[in-house]
């Protein structure tokens, strides 16, 4: 059966908490594995802090959609802040080098694309709208 969620939150880390509560409601609702739900709650809290942090619209509203079909799992986020791709415009992570001999940056999106099947962005007027898609294992 196919269900959604929608929610709207303001780009502060106050809203964390809200996040993964109707996330933790919506999966459990849609039976999902415990992998699923792990990974679907690391990714969007990563992207949304990222918002959050270097998005440059503090407090203003973070759209998330959620669409949970037999098989696969949809994810929209719409923000209005700067122009910015993650899926090009973040460095490539490093993962071979020792963690104090990082740079910072990049390895949250790598999480994204590793966990995620698909991904992709758009700019569409003044909002950056990033899709993600999960397939289910059923």
């Amino acid at each position: 059966m196919s269900a959604e969620l929608s929610l709207q939150l303001s780009a502060t880390l106050d809203d964390i908490a809200r996040l993964h509560e109707e996330l933790e409601a919506f999966a459990a609702q849609q039976s999902w594995t415990s992998k699923l739900e792990f990974e679907v709650k690391l990714v969007v809290e990563e992207l949304f802090t990222n918002v959050i942090n270097y998005g440059g619209c503090p407090g203003e509203t973070v759209q998330i959609d959620f669409v949970s079909e037999p098989g696969r799992l949809t994810i929209e986020m719409a923000d209005s802040g700067r122009p910015f791709d993650p899926l090009v415009d973040t460095p490539d992570a490093d993962t071979v080098s020792a963690v104090e001999d990082r740079a910072i940056g990049g390895l949250g999106v790598h999480l994204v694309l590793t966990m995620m099947d698909e991904a992709s962005y758009r700019r569409d007027g003044n909002l950056n709208r990033l899709t993600l898609v999960k397939r289910r294992e059923e």
